[in-house]
């Protein structure tokens, strides 16, 4: 991650005092700082490969944190709906997520209760949050426990944050999700510190993937962020000469 910032800053202080040098010509008509920087972040992503789609902003698997923000910071999904389910412990149809990540979930939600003997449910804290939302919600809230507004699973309605029966998740309720949660596709996204994940250990976050992202993640034992920034630095090094 340190090797690929450090060659995004040389390639632009160079091109920047190429165009000085020229009498800023460049700077002005082709040289635009931020969309050159923009440009390299998406090539960074697109070098990650084709099996998954990690930049798009519709994409199940958009790659999110203070460094990848949305390329739209103010994006509302199109397809957000309402949770239809009634096995979580409180009222699923007043929280939104993305049509499939929904439906993902209330049959995640099902096998949950149907694997405890109907004695647990998952409880919803939160789902989908608009730009807005998140941008107040982070005014008192730290960086290492809340995302930036622009930057958050939640605005993406691919998020949701659980508990177990109204209270917080138990660690065998934990076990079982870590377990099982990638069958429907979804992932714990802060699982593994600051130091790896940018966020705090938060075993309420869950985040939709799809099931063949979050299957890999889990047979490989890793986060999303810890994948991410692996696969880019493993690709970087194959590109040194």
């Amino acid at each position: 991650m340190l090797i690929i910032k450090s060659m995004k800053s040389q390639i632009l202080f160079f091109l920047l005092t190429v165009s000085f040098s020229f009498g800023c010509v460049f700077a002005n008509e082709m040289l635009d700082p931020i969309a050159l920087q923009a440009e390299l972040e998406a090539q960074e992503l697109a070098q990650l490969g084709t099996k998954y789609d990690l930049m798009t902003d519709t994409s199940y698997e958009k790659f999110l944190d203070d460094s990848h923000p949305f390329s739209d910071p103010q994006y509302i999904p199109s397809d957000l709906a309402y949770i239809i389910s009634d096995f979580t412990f409180n009222r699923a149809h007043t929280f939104q997520l993305r049509n499939e990540a929904g439906t993902a979930f209330a049959d995640l939600a099902w096998h949950f209760w149907n694997a405890n003997g109907g004695k647990k449910k998952l409880s919803i804290n939160s789902a989908y949050r608009s730009y807005k939302v998140q941008k107040n919600l982070t005014q008192n809230c730290h960086h290492h426990h809340c995302a930036k507004a622009g930057t958050s699973e939640h605005q993406a309605g691919l998020a949701i944050d659980l508990g177990v029966n109204g209270r917080r998740i138990d660690p065998l309720s934990l076990a079982w999700l870590q377990t099982n949660a990638h069958k429907w596709g979804y992932h714990q996204t802060y699982q593994k510190g600051i130091a790896i994940d940018g966020k705090r250990v938060e075993p309420r976050h869950w985040r939709y993937l799809g099931t063949g992202l979050a299957t890999e993640l889990y047979e490989k034992q890793m986060s999303f962020g810890e994948w991410f920034y692996t696969q880019s630095t493993t690709q970087e090094q194959g590109n040194l000469p």
